[in-house]
C-alpha cells in the first residue's frame, strides 16, 4: 500500500482563532471577534452558493457572544457535506485529503481512499486547470500541496479553498483524522509550506526554493464532463454508474462500518470484467474511434485510476467481516493493470 505520501499520525489542529463544532443538528463557529467571525460566515456562504446548495444564509445575523467568544449559526451557510461530516472521523483508514478535494468538487462520488496519482491525473484538463499567478482564487478551488523536487512535484497534500482564512481538510488518511473546516494557515503550518511568497502562490514555479509549495486548481465536476461530452460511449458512461454505485457501498463500510453485501462485490467485480472486454475489442468499435486522444486517455484513464484507488482501499478494510473485502481488493487491483495494459492498445494512459 502507497503509505509514503500519507502522515501516519494523527496530526492534530493547531492553534487558531475559530472553531467549528456541533450543537444538536446545528453547526456552530465560535471566534474571538465578532468582525472576524462574521468575516468568516461571508466567504463559508460564497462557497456555499458557488457550490449551488440552494441554501440560504443569513449573513447579517449578529453573532451571539458568550464567554467572551461570537457565535454564529453556519448549518445553512456551507454545503450539506460539511454539516454532516465536520469534525467526524471514518470507521477505517483510508478516506484522506486527496479524496475530499475530489468529492467536494463532485469530481468523485464517495469518501474512500485516494491516490495521489489519482489526485494528480484529475488535476488537470479536461477536469480543472491550474490558476495563473495573479488570478483570483474563489471559494472551492482545490489546493494542492506538493513537494518540490529537482525534476518533479509529487502530491504532498489536498484541500478545498475557501478564503485565505479558511479551507476544509482531512489532515491524513487515519481513521482519527477528521474533517475539519480549519484556519488555511493551519494547513500550511501542519505540511510545512513555508512562509515565503514563492511558496504560496498559485503556480510553483521552477527553482522555487521551497521544500513544500501550493498550486491552486478550479474544476468542473465529473457528470459536467460526461454529459457536456456526446462522443462518449454509452457503455463507458454505464461502466461510470455501476463503479460510482459500488464506492458508495465502500463509503459506507469506511465511514459507518457496514459491511459490504457480496451482490455489489459480484456487480463490482463483474462490471470490471467487462471493462476489460470491451477495452480489448474497443480497436474495431466505431463509437470509440469518435473519441479523439485526450478524451480516451482520460475516460480510460478515469476508470484505471479509481478502480485501483478502490482496491487500495478495499485492502484497508480489516476484520472477519472483510475477508470478501479482502479477496475484492485483490481481484480489483488485478482487473485495474490488466485495464491499464489493454487501454495501451487504444490511448497512451499513462500513470
Amino acid at each position: 500500500m502507497k503509505y509514503a505520501f500519507f502522515l501516519f499520525i494523527f496530526m492534530t489542529s493547531l492553534a487558531q482563532a475559530f472553531n467549528v463544532r456541533k450543537n444538536k443538528d446545528r453547526l456552530m463557529l465560535s471566534e474571538a471577534s465578532c468582525e472576524e467571525g462574521r468575516e468568516i460566515v461571508n466567504s463559508l456562504a460564497q462557497w456555499s452558493l458557488l457550490a449551488k446548495t440552494g441554501k440560504q444564509c443569513d449573513t447579517s445575523a449578529p453573532g451571539e457572544v458568550k464567554k467572551n467568544r461570537c457565535q454564529f449559526d453556519i448549518t445553512d451557510c456551507v454545503p450539506d457535506h460539511v454539516v454532516k461530516y465536520q469534525g467526524a472521523t471514518p470507521q477505517t483508514d483510508g478516506p484522506n485529503c486527496w479524496n475530499l478535494s475530489l468529492v467536494m468538487s463532485k469530481i468523485l462520488p464517495a469518501l474512500r481512499y485516494s491516490s495521489p496519482e489519482e489526485m494528480n491525473f484529475y488535476m488537470r484538463p479536461p477536469l480543472c486547470r491550474q490558476l495563473k499567478d495573479g488570478e483570483e482564487k474563489i471559494a472551492g478551488d482545490v489546493g494542492a500541496i506538493r513537494e518540490v523536487k529537482k525534476d518533479k512535484t509529487p502530491e504532498y497534500h489536498g484541500f478545498i479553498y475557501i478564503s485565505e482564512k479558511v479551507a476544509y481538510s482531512k489532515n491524513g488518511f487515519s481513521r482519527m483524522s477528521p474533517y475539519d473546516l480549519q484556519s488555511l494557515d493551519n494547513v500550511y503550518e501542519v505540511y510545512q509550506v513555508p512562509r515565503e511568497q514563492e511558496c504560496r502562490k498559485n503556480e510553483i514555479t521552477d527553482g522555487a526554493k521551497c521544500d513544500k509549495a501550493v498550486a491552486f486548481f478550479r474544476c468542473q465536476s465529473m457528470d459536467e464532463y460526461l454529459e457536456n461530452n456526446s462522443n462518449i460511449p454509452e457503455k463507458i458512461k454505464e461502466t461510470f454508474n455501476k463503479v460510482s454505485k459500488f464506492e458508495v457501498c465502500v463509503e459506507d463500510r469506511a465511514l459507518r462500518g457496514n459491511a459490504i453485501s457480496q451482490e455489489a462485490t459480484k456487480n463490482i467485480l463483474d462490471t470490471s470484467k467487462a471493462l476489460l472486454k470491451y477495452l480489448k475489442q474497443a480497436k474495431e468499435s466505431p463509437e470509440v474511434a469518435k473519441l479523439n486522444q485526450e478524451e480516451r486517455d482520460f475516460v480510460i484513464g478515469s476508470l484505471q485510476m479509481r478502480l485501483e484507488a478502490i482496491s487500495e482501499q478495499l485492502s484497508m478494510f480489516g476484520g472477519a467481516q472483510d475477508g470478501t473485502s479482502l479477496v475484492s481488493g485483490l481481484a480489483l487491483e488485478g482487473f485495474a493493470k490488466q485495464i491499464k495494459a489493454a487501454s495501451k492498445g487504444i490511448v497512451g494512459v499513462q500513470k
